[in-house]
C-alpha cells in the first residue's frame, strides 16, 4: 500500500519561473509521454509499444515514468525505470534501469533531468530497490555521474562481424509496404530454429557474474516489446533480435569451438534474412571477450553506471549483454 501511493503521489518543483507537477506514470496512465517521446526519439514509439515496454514488475514495482508536467499539462521531461531481478550466486535482489531520459527544447536548462531521476530514486527507494543502473549516452553521462552521484563501474564493447549479402532488411523497413512481407520471411526462416525450450538463462550469471536473472516471463516482454527470440543453432541456443542487423542478446554456447559453431550458424541466418552485420554488444572481461576480439571488429560501447541504495552485490561483479539495454 505504501508503495502504490508513493507512485500515485505528485510534488512540484520550479525553475526560472516555472513550475512543474511530478509524477510517477505507469500502463495506460503513460500516453501523456508519448509526444515527448516522439520528439525525442522520433518514431522508435506508438503508444501500444510505449505500454509494452513499462508492463515489466518485480518485487511489487511496476516500470514507470517520473514525469515533469508543464503548467499548459504537456510532459517537458521524463526519466523511466525498468526494475528487474538480479542475481549473484545465492542472492537476489531488485535492481532498477535508468532509461528514456528526455527533456523538451522548450524546457532544457531548467534542472529537469537532475530532479526527475531523483524523483525515480526516491520511488525506487521506498519500493525497496537495491541499485539503479543504466548505459547512458554522451550527453547525460556527465550528468549521472558529476550531478547524481552515480559510479561508472565498467564498459559495454560492441563486437560486430560483417556479413556479405542483399540488402533486404534495408530496402523493407525503408519501404512500409515491405515491412509487413518482410517480417513474415523472417518468422518463415526462423521457424526451425525455434527450440523446445525458448528460455535462455544468463550465461554471464552462469558463468559466476552478478547479472540479469532471465525467467520465462521476462523473455516474453521483451519478444511482446521488441521481437527478440531464442534460436536453437550450432554450439548452443542464441538470443537474437533481428533489428538492423542479427543483434546477439546472449549465447548459451560455453566453450570456444561452441561459440564459434554458433557464430557461423548466426551469419548464415543474417545472410539469408538480408542483415548485414551480426553484432553484439558485451561487458569486458567476459568469457566472450578473447573469442570475439580475433574474430570481429571491435568497438567502443555505452559506460555502465550505477548508484547503489541498499545494495549487498558487489558493483564490481555486475555484468550484462545486448539484450540487457533497453531498446533490444
Amino acid at each position: 500500500m505504501a508503495q502504490e501511493s508513493s507512485l500515485a503521489a505528485d510534488s512540484t518543483f520550479e525553475a526560472k519561473g516555472a513550475r512543474y507537477r511530478l509524477a510517477a506514470l505507469r500502463g495506460s496512465d503513460l500516453a501523456p509521454v508519448l509526444p515527448l517521446f516522439l520528439d525525442a526519439f522520433g518514431r522508435e514509439f506508438d503508444a501500444r509499444k510505449l505500454e509494452r515496454k513499462y508492463t515489466c514488475e518485480e518485487g511489487g514495482l511496476a516500470g514507470f515514468v517520473s514525469v515533469a508536467f508543464a503548467d499548459n499539462g504537456e510532459a517537458a521531461g521524463s526519466v523511466g525505470v525498468l526494475p528487474w531481478p538480479v542475481r549473484f550466486g545465492d542472492r537476489s535482489e531488485v535492481a532498477g534501469q535508468m532509461v528514456d531520459v528526455a527533456t523538451s527544447n522548450a524546457h532544457r536548462g531548467r534542472g529537469l533531468f537532475v530532479r526527475l531521476a531523483d524523483h525515480a530514486r526516491e520511488v525506487c527507494e521506498s519500493a525497496g530497490v537495491a541499485f539503479l543502473f543504466g548505459f547512458p549516452n554522451d550527453a547525460a553521462y556527465p550528468i549521472w555521474m558529476n550531478k547524481l552521484g552515480y559510479e561508472h563501474i565498467h564498459d559495454l564493447v560492441e563486437y560486430r562481424v560483417p556479413v556479405r549479402t542483399a540488402p533486404v532488411e534495408r530496402v523493407a523497413r525503408r519501404a512500409g509496404a515491405l515491412g509487413g512481407l518482410y517480417e513474415r520471411h523472417v518468422t518463415r526462416t526462423l521457424r526451425p530454429y525455434v527450440p523446445a525450450d525458448p528460455v535462455l538463462e544468463n550465461s554471464l550469471v552462469v558463468e559466476g557474474f552478478a547479472g540479469i536473472d532471465r525467467d520465462r516471463e521476462f523473455h516474453a516482454y521483451k519478444a511482446a516489446f521488441n521481437g527478440s527470440r531464442v534460436l536453437a543453432v550450432d554450439g548452443g541456443r542464441a538470443w537474437v533480435n533481428p533489428q538492423h542487423g542479427l543483434l546477439i542478446g546472449d549465447l548459451e554456447a560455453s566453450s570456444e569451438a561452441d561459440m564459434d559453431a554458433s557464430l557461423r550458424s548466426l551469419v548464415r541466418l543474417a545472410r539469408r534474412l538480408g542483415l548485414h552485420h551480426v553484432v553484439f554488444q558485451v561487458s569486458r572481461g567476459t568469457r566472450f571477450s578473447p573469442f570475439f576480439e580475433s574474430r570481429a571488429r571491435t568497438l567502443p560501447g555505452l559506460p555502465v553506471i550505477h548508484r547503489n541504495l541498499s545494495s549487498q552485490i558487489p558493483a564490481d561483479r555486475l555484468r550484462f549483454t545486448f539484450g540487457d539495454l533497453d531498446n533490444f
